[in-house]
Order: C-alpha cells, then structure tokens, then sequence
C-alpha cells in the first residue's frame, strides 16, 4: 500500500544520507593532510562512532531472546579486515564469508523496497568499516579483471602445451584453471539466454583468439 511504500522510499533517503555522511567522515583530514578519523586496519570512518554503534546493536533483542548475534559477526569481519586489509571475504571461507555476502544481498533488498534485515544503523557500521556494498569487481582483495587475466595466461601455456584449450574439469595439474575453463562455458551460456553474467564481448573475443570450445560435444577427448 502507499504507507508502506513512504516507509520504503523513507528508509532508502535515510540510509543515503548516512552513506554520504559517513563517506565525508571517512575523508576527514588535519591541516598536515593525515587521517584523522580512519579505524587501525581499515579505510572506514571514526573508531570511536563505530563502536558506539556496536555497542547499540549488541543490545537489541532478536528473536528468542538473543542478542548482538549481528555485531558480534560485525566484530569478527573487524578482525578480518584488520588483519588482510580490506572487507572482502570470499563466501567459500566460511560462515564469515556467508555472513558478509547475507549483508550485501539484505542491503539490495532493501534499496529494492523488499522486506529486509537490513537497517540504516547497520549500512553505517559496515560503511565506516570500509564495507564494499558491491563486490562483483573484487574477488578476495584483488579486482576480478587481474584474476580473470590470470587464468587466461593460464589457459594460454596449457594451450602451447597441449595444442587446444579442452581442460578437464578436474585437472590434476591445475584445478583451478579447469573449474575456470569450465565456468566460462556456463558464464557464456548465460550470456546468451540474456541473463547476468560475469563475460563480456572483449572476454569472449579474446578465448574465441585461443579457439576456445564454448560446448564440449559428449565423448570429446580431454586431456
């Protein structure tokens, strides 16, 4: 109903205006141009405001009377940034990982005006964290592209070696060079049923170059 829309688009002014907020204090600086404001391990806001934000979501009852189940994976993602720099946890490291893409994916719904366990408090905590909200460019700390690049070098010396690109999926030698091989037959498949994909026209071209197989005919030999 248009009440429950109000709330929506009210939700969604608010949290944009914390983001702005919260980026201005991220950028903050003194007269001899050091950060003034940015936590030890992280590129985010005010130590100090992030953890007297903590310290509200610890206190809010959830379901079964339990409390803090929120901050206290907010704290544990504290920890992994501090520790590797940067708050892009991959989903395969654990329930960290699930936690961190739970967020990203409760954050879109809630920008989507769907019912969310998103909240305007918790976009600033893992603003001023240093949160990336879209990490479809990063993969673990390092941007998709220099990965992507990565494995087709791969791809390449296997082709010099073995004369084509037909990696099996298990690969002895290289695993992961065979789970990419095999991802970017099913990424291309999407792409041509229209859907989200991770290909590009430039990706595409520059496989088709190495004569890529985008569909491994049953029986194909591999090597």
């Amino acid at each position: 109903n248009d009440s429950d829309e109000d709330d929506q688009a009210g939700k969604r002014k608010r949290i944009d205006r914390d983001l702005a907020k919260s980026e201005r204090e991220a950028s903050d600086t003194d007269d001899d141009g050091t950060d003034n404001k940015a936590p030890k391990g992280g590129n985010g806001g005010s130590a100090e405001e992030l953890e007297e934000l903590l310290d509200k979501e610890e206190k809010k009852k959830v379901h079964r009377g339990q409390t803090g189940m929120w901050a206290k994976q907010a704290r544990e993602l504290m920890k992994y940034r501090d520790e590797h720099g940067h708050c892009n946890v991959l989903q395969r490291d654990g329930s960290l990982g699930w936690w961190v893409d739970r967020q990203r994916q409760s954050y879109k719904k809630l920008n989507a005006g769907i019912k969310s366990q998103m909240t305007p408090e918790r976009v600033k905590i893992l603003t001023l964290m240093g949160f990336e909200w879209d990490a479809s460019h990063m993969v673990g700390g390092k941007k998709n592209d220099e990965v992507w690049m990565e494995q087709l070098e791969k791809l390449k010396h296997y082709k010099e070696e073995h004369g084509d690109c037909l990696v099996p999926q298990r690969y002895a030698s290289n695993p992961k060079l065979g789970n990419w091989v095999n991802n970017q037959r099913k990424q291309y498949q999407l792409m041509q049923q229209g859907k989200y994909t991770s290909l590009n026209e430039e990706r595409v071209q520059q496989l088709e170059d190495l004569d890529f197989v985008w569909q491994v005919k049953r029986g194909q030999p591999r090597h």
